[in-house]
């Protein structure tokens, strides 16, 4: 899983926000909308929220989440690991102006090793612990502690407000920057282009022929991350932020359903609905959850993560998602918040610009929870 040259990531971020600029003019077929419709549909949501759920919101969230970890594959995972003990490797410690930088690494189960920057405000601590998983960006861990690989990199960098774990160590955190399984680079090659020549979905394919997901793989790597973190002294593992942009606000989204450590999740360019009335699909294969709409929908996702916090962040110009959906979306969680009695623990906001990092969103609302009494 380590890194490989930026060029690739950035061409297919190019071609994402091409693909998600003709999405809304781009339709199905009556017949086929008809078909999506209808097998979308009925019998949906068997976990979907609601108000009259038989035992009440307590009985809902432990349902809802047991099925939602075997949708992931997680117990899969557990199981063809038993006696497994991930073990970290850490590098030469650099020091910076304000803060210490290493690189490391995390066996998270036999043979799968994922690359992390560690970062640590200078002092004794305990400080609180951030998690950055990043989207489809093969350099993506490296923009996240601000580590430009050209003149290019660097400018999206600035002008996104990628260097995100930099901006969570300069606020006292220690902010770990991993590399997401299937997004940094090939773990599993897509041998001679079988998969489109991409390895997001060549992970896709063979977590799936294995009975898992990808994205339980992901979700079952940050778990591993915050295992090794709580023995950390310097950690204080009462506040544990995930925070993620696209693919990364995904793996966040669904981290924090399933992991109640995670204090505060903060999802960017990523929350909505898992597909548009007529059946069209907002996200890349390689976030697909088999079953999915059978057992509700990324707000009922949302949802779990109730009682503690949860941000949700879209760009006004982020032409992969519909604002339509989003607001339904957002809606829908803010009910599931409210009906848990805590309302104010969700919050979705809009930013002025396209698929990217809103620090000016992002951390007014992190620093409130933080320093709430």
């Amino acid at each position: 899983m380590g890194s490989m040259p930026g060029i690739r990531a950035f061409c297919f971020v190019v071609a994402l926000a091409t693909a998600g600029a003709i999405a809304e003019e781009a339709r199905y077929s009556d017949e086929v909308a008809r078909y999506l419709q209808r097998i979308n549909r009925e019998g949906q949501g068997n976990a979907r929220f609601r108000v009259d759920y038989p035992g009440g919101h307590a009985a809902w969230e432990h349902d809802a989440r047991a099925s939602l970890s075997h949708l992931l594959g997680l117990e899969k995972i557990a199981a063809q690991a038993p006696a497994f003990t991930p073990s970290v490797q850490l590098g030469e410690m650099e020091v910076h102006e304000d803060y210490t930088r290493q690189r490391g690494e995390i066996e998270t189960e036999p043979d799968v090793r994922v690359p992390f920057w560690l970062l640590r405000p200078l002092g004794t601590g305990p400080f609180p612990l951030a998690i950055f998983p990043h989207g489809h960006d093969t350099v993506g861990m490296d923009s996240h502690v601000g580590l430009a690989h050209d003149e290019a990199h660097a400018k999206r960098i600035a002008t996104q407000d990628r260097d995100v774990a930099v901006q969570a160590v300069r606020r006292g955190f220690v902010a770990i920057a991993p590399a997401t399984r299937g997004l940094a680079g090939e773990g599993i090659p897509d041998l001679q282009g079988r998969h489109g020549k991409r390895g997001c979905r060549s992970h896709l394919m063979h977590a799936l022929l294995a009975g898992r997901t990808a994205m339980g793989e992901r979700v079952w790597d940050m778990s591993r991350l915050i295992d090794w973190a709580s023995t950390r002294p310097d950690i204080d593992m009462s506040q544990v932020l995930m925070m993620g942009n696209s693919g990364g606000g995904m793996v966040t989204l669904y981290a924090a359903a399933c992991d109640t450590r995670i204090t505060i999740a903060v999802s960017s360019c990523a929350f909505t609905q898992v597909i548009r009335g007529d059946g069209y699909i907002y996200h890349c294969d390689c976030n697909m959850v088999p079953g999915l709409l059978a057992w509700g929908d990324l707000p009922d996702v949302a949802g779990l993560i109730a009682p503690r916090h949860f941000l949700a962040v879209s760009g006004r110009g982020d032409s992969l998602h519909s604002e339509q959906d989003i607001e339904t979306a957002a809606r829908r969680a803010k009910e599931i918040f409210s009906t848990r009695g805590v309302e104010d623990r969700f919050a979705h906001q809009w930013g002025d610009d396209g698929h990217r990092y809103y620090k000016r969103l992002m951390w007014p609302f992190v620093e409130g929870v933080l320093h709430r009494p």
